[in-house]
């Protein structure tokens, strides 16, 4: 069977995530890794992040475990059905494909996106800002794309599910969808936590001015700069 235009960039999206992952992956706390990686070290600054408290509970633990590996399994759905385009048949049951080139088009739209910001927000940090051995920043950096959003690299992220559930519409795929992003959304806000107690009201202004997946458009008034804090310990 001969490969669809829009393979190509369902591909490339994979290798693409896979080598920020294995090259430029940015640490946080509130990751299922970093939990698993931290549980031996004996960080003070740890113990005041939110995710402690999943770390030392093990129904807590267990559950964001098997969230990460649900979305992780059914992530891999349109690799599979590019690699193995007999896998369709049971993965995407009552779908014809490839899609409809509108929904075509939409998808490798959302993939650039979602590529283009995930590598943009990982670069950035990367750049500027340094992190503790448990993987939280030492500062707060609000320039560049940070300006405009505080999650740039999850927004990336919802945009490359939205586009690879678009090329391969899927129940599973979909369930994995929502689950990535109720496991993001509660991973990011324990993280909005610790960023409250540690840069308190620099990052409460900074919070409430800047939207958290999504710029904020507030007509005739430009983005606001903050100024980038140094942890102040708590």
């Amino acid at each position: 069977m001969q490969m669809h235009w829009l393979d190509y960039f369902i591909i490339a999206t994979y290798v693409a995530q896979i080598y920020q992952i294995c090259f430029y992956a940015v640490p946080s706390a509130g990751s299922t890794c970093e939990m698993i990686l931290n549980l031996k070290r004996k960080s003070t600054s740890l113990k005041r992040h939110p995710s402690a408290a999943v770390m030392y509970s093990t129904p807590k633990m267990m559950v964001t475990a098997a969230a990460t590996l649900a979305v992780l399994a059914t992530s891999m759905i349109p690799l599979l059905t590019v690699l193995n385009p007999e896998m369709s048949c049971y993965l995407l049951m009552f779908i014809n494909m490839p899609p409809p080139s509108v929904l075509s088009i939409i998808s490798a739209g959302l993939l650039l996106l979602g590529n283009s910001l995930t590598y943009i927000g990982v670069a950035t940090l990367r750049m500027h800002v340094r992190f503790h051995d448990f993987g939280e920043a030492t500062q707060l950096y609000t320039a560049g794309i940070y300006r405009y959003v505080r999650n740039p690299i999850t927004s990336g992220l919802v945009a490359i599910f939205g586009g690879f559930l678009l090329a391969r519409p899927s129940g599973a795929l979909l369930i994995g969808m929502i689950l990535f992003l109720l496991n993001s959304h509660y991973r990011i806000k324990m993280e909005e936590v610790y960023l409250a107690r540690t840069f308190s009201d620099d990052y409460l202004r900074y919070k409430k001015a800047v939207g958290r997946y999504f710029p904020k458009f507030q007509p005739n008034t430009k983005p606001q700069i903050f100024k980038n804090s140094r942890r102040r310990y708590l």
